[in-house]
């Protein structure tokens, strides 16, 4: 099977470089006509679902790639961003500012630190991979396309590779870029593409 994962569109959030998490951020202007050409960049693939995580970020882009394919979107609260507790809604700044220990502790080492209420990054990888391997059983020998956020697809990213989960931070993934995996019969994965984002020329596409 393929998995064709896409990063949804630029938020409002990615422009003030909040933290998002599990917040149910909008798309901006720029988000939502990266999301029309990423699903004009995937309109000839023969998909056989779309899934996507529930938060609405991730599902406004997805709909527009579905829209094409007569498909539903198939929601799955274990494709949601990693959890950020207590940082979720604040600026890079305010998380400076506030917390500046913690936030200095983080951005070295985040897979010993976490913020105050938010999630393990082995906690969002256990998911993420439960939720593709669920997938996987469900589409043997298809083509699916999954919208989510640049950390399930970090970690999944690790897992598949057997990088370890330090190399996460070092991962960029673009608003609506894609990021593809083929799945061989012995369970092996295979990286096709990774962060393709050509099909946004033209548009500017900060990243968070």
């Amino acid at each position: 099977m393929r998995i064709v994962f896409v990063r949804h569109g630029q938020t409002v959030f990615n422009t003030e470089s909040r933290y998002q998490g599990h917040t149910d951020a909008v798309l901006s202007e720029l988000g939502r006509l990266q999301a029309d050409r990423v699903a004009g960049r995937l309109k000839n693939e023969n998909t056989a679902a779309v899934y996507a995580s529930d938060l609405g970020r991730a599902m406004e882009t997805a709909e527009a790639i579905a829209a094409f394919h007569n498909l539903p979107v198939q929601t799955d609260d274990r494709l949601r961003e990693c959890a950020f507790g207590d940082w979720e809604g604040l600026s890079v700044d305010e998380i400076a500012e506030r917390y500046p220990e913690l936030f200095a502790d983080y951005r070295r080492d985040s897979i010993k630190h976490r913020a105050p209420k938010g999630e393990r990054l082995e906690e969002l990888q256990e998911r993420v991979v439960q939720a593709v391997n669920s997938i996987a059983e469900k589409h043997p020998e298809e083509t699916v396309v999954a919208v989510v956020h640049a950390g399930p697809i970090r970690a999944f990213l690790c897992h598949a590779l057997g990088a370890p989960l330090e190399a996460f931070r070092n991962l960029r993934l673009d608003n609506c870029g894609i990021t593809t995996f083929s799945l061989n019969a012995e369970g092996r994965w295979f990286l096709e593409a990774y962060n393709d984002t050509c099909h946004l020329a033209a548009l500017e596409s900060p990243s968070l």
